[in-house]
């Protein structure tokens, strides 16, 4: 009965969203906007891509936009509608007219702070852009702050290749890395439960950091979802919570429903929660078997590193699957043994990338190693330099 009433109140809320274009506007017509820009825009060799929200403008070049800036562009609006509303658009042949400067005089707005975090990100890259050599430093940047727009086009495209670009976004994944690795650490001084929410705090001073975008704050709410599930310790009452998370999230933003990334990390967590269980039940029972025999030292430590990295990265791998089919068409071959080899070093990159930025050279000759790792990896299996 539940569930009939949150569908029919979905659906009311889906068949009132407003239509983001003009009223009385005809297919082909330009349209002249002005929005705030609040991620970090998208470089590519030949163009800069700028998201505000759903609309999508590629510009031809290198556009130097400061997030917390207010945009003029006018431009031809290639919607994509899905159920009768507009979930896209895309910006065909647009112009620049005009950018005016966010100023934090005397204010304080989320164009302010958007403009102050932006300055902070782009300190820390510089930082590791010195203190390492390609494509290790941006690698670092990518890990640390989900900052892709250095990035060699050839490493890139191996990334895509071996399905571990999910590491340089800010992501679900990296977000419970970051709550993981400051939990633990706090749990040698302070009680489990003082431990999550100070790990808590520090996804939230991430999630700002790393830009606070809606995509990260998606990630932010679905990796500490994620973690918290391990913190409690209490299967039943996490998997409620995923639920309660989702209504919400469609509740507040709707178009979320047909988003490729909010879908990504809805799948990887429910596969953490899911499915990661009944793999490990699988695997234990066939391990089960060896242990009737032999008392072996060597195979409980096989477990146990199967139990903290196999068994979640074959989890979210599966779940995501479906959805990696429907949006991209294709899935890597030897994506699972990638991030099986990767994953396992992405906790110590990032810390040692934090630690780099806070005092670049020791920070760096420590980051070094697993950075390279990490690059080899990558490159081996998706030919990459």
């Amino acid at each position: 009965m539940m569930t009939l009433f949150l569908a029919v109140v979905f659906i009311l809320r889906w068949v009132t969203l407003p239509s983001p274009l003009p009223t009385g506007w005809v297919r082909g017509t330009p349209v002249t906007i002005t929005a705030p820009i609040m991620e970090e825009p998208e470089h590519t060799d030949t163009k800069t891509i700028i998201r505000a929200g759903i609309w999508e403008l590629q510009l031809p070049g290198y556009a130097v936009i400061t997030p917390g800036d207010r945009v003029r562009f006018s431009g031809t609006p290639e919607p994509t509608v899905i159920a009768g509303k507009v979930t896209k658009i895309v910006m065909m042949d647009p112009t620049f007219e005009g950018m005016s400067h966010t100023r934090c005089v005397g204010a304080f707005h989320t164009g302010c702070v958007a403009v102050w975090l932006s300055r902070l990100r782009e300190h820390c890259v510089a930082v590791l852009e010195k203190s390492l050599p390609e494509p290790m430093a941006s690698l670092a940047a990518g890990i640390l702050l989900g900052v892709k727009a250095q990035l060699p086009a050839d490493f890139y495209q191996a990334l895509a290749s071996t399905g571990t670009t999910h590491i340089i976004a800010a992501s679900g994944y990296n977000v419970s890395v970051v709550l993981g690795v400051i939990s633990k650490a706090l749990l040698y001084m302070v009680s489990r439960g003082w431990a999550t929410a100070l790990g808590l705090v520090g996804v939230f001073l991430y999630i700002l950091v790393a830009g606070a975008g809606a995509s990260v704050i998606r990630a932010g709410v679905m990796g500490g979802l994620t973690v918290l599930a391990y913190a409690w310790g209490r299967p039943t009452e996490a998997k409620r919570l995923l639920w309660v998370t989702i209504v919400i999230m469609l509740f507040a933003n709707p178009l979320y429903l047909v988003d490729p990334g909010f879908q990504l990390s809805v799948a990887a967590t429910w596969g953490l929660l899911y499915l990661e269980p009944m793999i490990q039940r699988i695997f234990n029972n066939q391990f089960l078997i060896f242990n009737q025999f032999s008392n072996n030292q060597f195979l409980k430590s096989f477990q146990s590193i199967l139990a903290d990295y196999f068994y979640p990265t074959l989890a979210a791998t599966v779940a995501t699957l479906p959805v990696i089919l429907w949006w991209f068409g294709r899935v890597s071959a030897v994506s699972l043994l990638a991030n099986m080899l990767v994953l396992p070093i992405v906790p110590l990159s990032m810390a040692l990338a934090a630690v780099a930025v806070l005092v670049p050279v020791p920070g760096a000759l420590l980051a070094y190693v697993p950075l390279w790792w990490m690059v080899s990896v990558i490159a081996l299996f998706g030919g990459g330099r």
